[in-house]
C-alpha cells in the first residue's frame, strides 16, 4: 500500500449515498437500493488492509481466492425494477472526474484490454476520462434465476434483500457458477426463444463472445422477473496500491493525481445510475484517522 495512505471502498446507488463497504466479507454482502435497481454486492480485494465501516480490523483475505491469481472481484446479485431494453441496459463504465496524464506505452495496455473484451472502448484524453464495456460480455460469471416474488414497495433495506433477491449462498470457497439458461427467456423474439441461445448454460466463454456483437445484445431485455448474479474479477489490478500490470507495469495514481477510481453502472440513454463503486487511496492524519474527501460526482 502507498505510504501513509489507506484504501477506502464505497458503494451506493448514486453519488449522494456512497457508503464504506466491508471488503472480503463475502458471506455478508452490502445492499444497495435505488429507484431502478436493488442488489447485494460483495467486494473482494486480496491482502486488503484498508478502511472498514466501523473502524474494526479489516478482513485481509477470503477463501474465494484459493490458488487463483485473481487480485480483485466484485459480485452483484441484482434485480432491475423496470425492464431494461437494448437502449437502457446498464453498462459498467470506469471513469475519472478530471483529466489525466497518459503513461508511455498506454497503447499496450489498451490493446491487451481489447483482446480480453472486444467491446472495450475508451476516451482517456477527455476532460473526464472513461473506459466502457458491455455487461453481458464483460462479466466473467453470470447466473440468472427467477425472482422470488414481487419487488416490495417503497425504499428497500437489507432486511428486504432475501425477499427481493432470494438467498445469498456464496462466500469463501463457495463461488458463483455460470448458469445462463434463463437468458433464453429474456430474448425479445419468440422465434429466438424457440431456437435458444447458441451456447450451453455453463459456457461462460461462448456467452461472453456471443454478446460481443451488438445485434445479439439488442435481442435481449433484462426483466424484473429475474435476478441476475454476476462475478467480475481480474488479476491485473492491485487496488491496495493502484498498481496495474497489463502488458506493462505502472501505478495508476501517478497519472491520475490521486483521483478516486470508480465503476459506474448506468443507463446508456438517460444517464440514470444503478450502482456506483468507488476506490480511493486516502491520506491518514497524525492521529491515524483516514481523511475521506467529499464525493466526486461525474
Amino acid at each position: 500500500m502507498s505510504k501513509g495512505k489507506k484504501l477506502v471502498c464505497r458503494i451506493g446507488s448514486d453519488w449522494n449515498n456512497l457508503a464504506v463497504v466491508n471488503v472480503n466479507d463475502d458471506s455478508n454482502p452490502a445492499f444497495v437500493d435505488g429507484p431502478l435497481f436493488a442488489g447485494n454486492i460483495a467486494l473482494r480485494i486480496r491482502d486488503f488492509n484498508g478502511v472498514t465501516p466501523d473502524g474494526s480490523q479489516p478482513i485481509a483475505n477470503t477463501d474465494y481466492w484459493g490458488t487463483r491469481k485473481r487480485l480483485f472481484s466484485f459480485q452483484i446479485q441484482g434485480r432491475f425494477k423496470v425492464r431494461r431494453d437494448k437502449r437502457r441496459r446498464p453498462p459498467p463504465r470506469r471513469h475519472l472526474a478530471q483529466k489525466v496524464k497518459l503513461p508511455f506505452g498506454i497503447s499496450i495496455i489498451l490493446k491487451v484490454a481489447t483482446l480480453v473484451d472486444s467491446t472495450f472502448s475508451h476516451d482517456l484524453t477527455a476532460d473526464k476520462p472513461w473506459t466502457y464495456s458491455t455487461t453481458l460480455s464483460s462479466q466473467n460469471t453470470l447466473s440468472v434465476s427467477k425472482a422470488p416474488g414481487p419487488i416490495p414497495s417503497g425504499p428497500l433495506t437489507k432486511a428486504h434483500a432475501e425477499q427481493t433477491l432470494g438467498k445469498w449462498t456464496w462466500g469463501g470457497a463457495t463461488e458463483l457458477v455460470e448458469n445462463n439458461a434463463l437468458l433464453r427467456e429474456s430474448l425479445n423474439s419468440e422465434a429466438e426463444k424457440d431456437a435458444g441461445l447458441p451456447f450451453g448454460p455453463q459456457d461462460h466463454e461462448k456467452r461472453r463472445k456471443y454478446f460481443q456483437k451488438t445485434a445479439h445484445r439488442e435481442g435481449i431485455t433484462l426483466s424484473p422477473d429475474y435476478v441476475y448474479t454476476m462475478d467480475t474479477f481480474t488479476p491485473f489490478i492491485d487496488l491496495n496500491t493502484m498498481g496495474l500490470k497489463m502488458g506493462l507495469t505502472l501505478n495508476m495514481n501517478d497519472y491520475t493525481g490521486g483521483q478516486p477510481h470508480t465503476i459506474v453502472f448506468k443507463s446508456k440513454s438517460k444517464n440514470q445510475f444503478f450502482l456506483i463503486m468507488e476506490f480511493r487511496l486516502c491520506d491518514v492524519d497524525s492521529n491515524g484517522n483516514v481523511i475521506i474527501p467529499a464525493n466526486v460526482e461525474e
